[in-house]
């Protein structure tokens, strides 16, 4: 178990750290386990669960910094749904939920992503330049989809794009890139055009 600093006075006028773990012992916390001191004279110590792998211990008591006698229990069973799954999935994704089998699945999945996105960026280099793709996807092609598609399909990107901006922010500017340059290929398309028109 660990414990944060605490003030001076604690071993000398409180419980002590020792009679504040076995409190949080009796109550059911076993290791791995973190004590946080009392911040003042009103403030309990919190001795909580620090186990991030599955079964996570996430459990955690107050106690009182006089007595040693516990004031209140907070059991990880009794956390909101959305809680729960968000400690899960920070812990999946820091890769301590399953241990070495959750780290060699996310590094098969950041180099998945690296493939597709270097796989990406040369199809969009070979675009329009007559390739083993076949013929590209014309520009404002979305348009021709049926808007009870096109709505959700956007609502669902923004509100990814919003909660994982790692993933919307790129994704925007690389969608701002190709709209410049399609733009900038369409004027250079027209003038040409109009060149040829006015040589006639």
């Amino acid at each position: 178990h660990g414990a944060a600093g605490g003030t001076a006075g604690d071993a000398a006028h409180g419980a002590g750290l020792d009679k504040v773990l076995a409190a949080a012992r009796a109550e059911g916390l076993g290791d791995p386990v973190e004590i946080v001191p009392p911040a003042d004279e009103k403030s309990a110590y919190v001795v909580r669960q620090i186990q991030r792998s599955w079964p996570e211990k996430q459990d955690s008591v107050a106690v009182d910094p006089a007595s040693g006698e516990v004031t209140d229990v907070l059991r990880f069973d009794d956390y909101p749904v959305l809680a729960k799954l968000t400690r899960w999935g920070i812990d999946l994704h820091t890769g301590s939920l399953f241990g070495l089998v959750n780290q060699i699945a996310l590094m098969a999945l950041a180099l998945t992503l690296i493939l597709l996105i270097l796989w990406g960026y040369r199809m969009w280099w070979q675009r329009g330049r007559g390739s083993a793709f076949g013929r590209p996807i014309p520009r404002g092609a979305w348009q021709q989809v049926p808007p009870y598609v096109l709505v959700p399909l956007l609502a669902a990107i923004a509100v990814l794009g919003y909660f994982v901006p790692l993933l919307g922010i790129p994704l925007a500017a690389f969608l701002a890139v190709d709209i410049v340059l399609g733009e900038v290929a369409h004027r250079r398309g027209r003038r040409t055009y109009g060149s040829g028109t006015a040589a006639r």
